[in-house]
C-alpha cells in the first residue's frame, strides 16, 4: 500500500509540475493563454490528491504514527483553490478560444492561486 501510495504522490507533484510549469512557461510570452497543459495538469492533481487522501486511511490503520491523517481543513482549501482552477481555466480557454486572443489577467490569477495551493502545502 505505501508503494501505490508514493506513486500517486509522484503523480501528483506531476500535475502540480504540468500545472505551474505551464504557467511559467509562459511568462514570456506576449499573448498569455491557459494552455491544456495547465489544465490536464489541474485535473491529474486533483483526482490524484483525491486517490491520496484515500490512500492515506488505510495506511494509517496499519501504521498511525508513521502516516497521520490529513488535516481535513487543509484539504478542504487545497480543494477549493483547485477547483477554482480547474473553473477559472476551463472557462477562459472557452471564451479564448471564441474570441482568439488570450487572457492574461485569468492566466494571473491561476499562477497566483497554484503558488498558493504550493504554499499552503508546504507550510500548514
Amino acid at each position: 500500500m505505501e508503494a501505490v501510495y508514493n506513486i500517486f504522490l509522484v503523480l501528483h507533484f506531476v500535475g502540480l509540475a504540468a500545472l505551474f510549469g505551464g504557467f511559467l512557461a509562459q511568462m514570456s510570452a506576449q499573448t498569455k493563454t491557459i494552455t491544456n497543459g495547465m489544465l490536464h495538469g489541474a485535473l491529474l492533481s486533483l483526482v490524484v490528491g483525491v486517490v491520496l487522501v484515500g490512500v492515506r486511511y488505510p495506511l494509517n490503520d496499519q501504521d498511525a504514527g508513521a502516516y497521520p491523517l490529513y488535516d481535513n481543513g487543509k484539504i478542504s482549501v487545497k480543494l477549493l483553490i483547485l477547483l477554482v482552477i480547474l473553473i477559472l481555466g476551463y472557462t477562459s480557454k472557452k471564451r479564448s478560444k471564441s474570441s482568439g486572443q488570450g487572457d492574461t489577467p485569468a492566466w494571473a490569477t491561476i499562477g497566483l492561486l497554484t503558488f498558493t495551493n504550493i504554499v499552503i502545502a508546504v507550510f500548514w
